[in-house]
């Protein structure tokens, strides 16, 4: 911990569900060795994204499965802790909290060890805002309390592609729409895996593109469901006629806000990214290969936040 530079990345999510019609009740755990109250939360591994590392702490430390929705404030603090020689030392911690949907799971199926985690149940929402140990608990679960209901739609750049001068090399008279991933586009692609299932993406809809498919084949393979390729988000079809790629935009948008449940991820190129953002409602960012938007919606369909996540690869 020394020679930690930044602050302490941790994670965690605030899980509701509905007790009666007028109550809903919070997911909270007792950890023992500081006799508190408090929302389920952990640190960052290596080789994680944060969305990731809350939806497995959270399963850790209960049992309950989540998916994620909305982002919450981070809360950030300072944590001391005894150096070499006994030295009291301090350092920053920064906890980035979501809002979270049980998606299966039970709390007697908790990792966590005994030590660490000896309970976890379900508060009312009103006791927990009087009796959770922290202030910054308070703070976050009193944001989540106001959050308005959301649908999720994850836009993704592909995955590094094979060039297009290796490519009509390669294969003489190749349409540019079968060219595949790389390596490194493949590494890109396997690495959405856990991005994707933090936010419980079950729907995936892709440019037909060869290069747009491959990128969200290892989750579909992980799902066991098919991706909806679409001609009109490749890129031939967004040069030839804009038009039909915003109204491919809409229907897809259109099926997520019908259905909050089931979140979606689609899959496209860089020169059509702005047209697919726009439907979106996605502020202008250039976007990396393996690169990921997620739009969060209200019922209406207007942005309520964003997030953005760059491909570790």
């Amino acid at each position: 911990m020394g020679g930690h530079k930044g602050p302490i990345q941790a994670a965690g999510a605030v899980v509701l569900r509905e007790a009666t019609e007028t109550a809903r009740e919070v997911l909270v755990v007792h950890r023992p060795d500081y006799d508190d109250l408090s929302l389920p939360k952990g640190k960052l591994e290596p080789g994680e994204d944060l969305p990731t590392t809350a939806v497995r702490e959270v399963a850790e430390e209960t049992g309950i499965n989540i998916r994620l929705t909305l982002p919450l404030q981070p809360i950030e603090y300072t944590v001391k802790y005894s150096a070499s020689g006994g030295r009291p030392k301090s350092q920053a911690k920064v906890v980035f909290w979501w809002l979270g949907v049980v998606v299966g799971g039970s709390i007697g199926a908790a990792t966590a060890s005994p030590e660490e985690i000896d309970d976890a149940f379900w508060m009312p929402t009103d006791q927990a805002l009087e009796r959770l140990t922290y202030p910054t608990d308070v703070q976050v679960l009193e944001e989540a309390l106001e959050a308005p209901p959301t649908s999720t739609v994850v836009l993704v750049r592909h995955g590094k592609a094979v060039s297009r001068k290796e490519w009509s090399s390669r294969r003489k008279h190749a349409q540019d729409a079968t060219r595949p991933l790389e390596r490194r586009g493949r590494r890109q692609a396997q690495a959405l895996v856990g991005l994707l299932s933090a936010y419980g993406v079950s729907r995936l809809a892709s440019s037909s593109s060869t290069r747009c498919m491959q990128t969200l084949q290892p989750y579909a393979s992980t799902l066991k469901t098919e991706i909806v390729g679409i001609d009109d988000l490749s890129e031939e079809a967004h040069a030839a006629n804009p038009r039909k790629t915003v109204s491919a935009m809409r229907k897809i948008v259109g099926r997520a806000l019908a259905d909050p449940s089931q979140p979606v991820a689609i899959c496209g190129h860089r020169p059509v990214l702005p047209t697919m953002r726009d439907a979106l409602g996605g502020a202008s960012h250039p976007m990396s290969t393996a690169e990921c938007l997620i739009v969060h919606l209200d019922e209406a369909g207007h942005t309520v936040c964003q997030e953005w996540y760059s491909s570790r690869y």
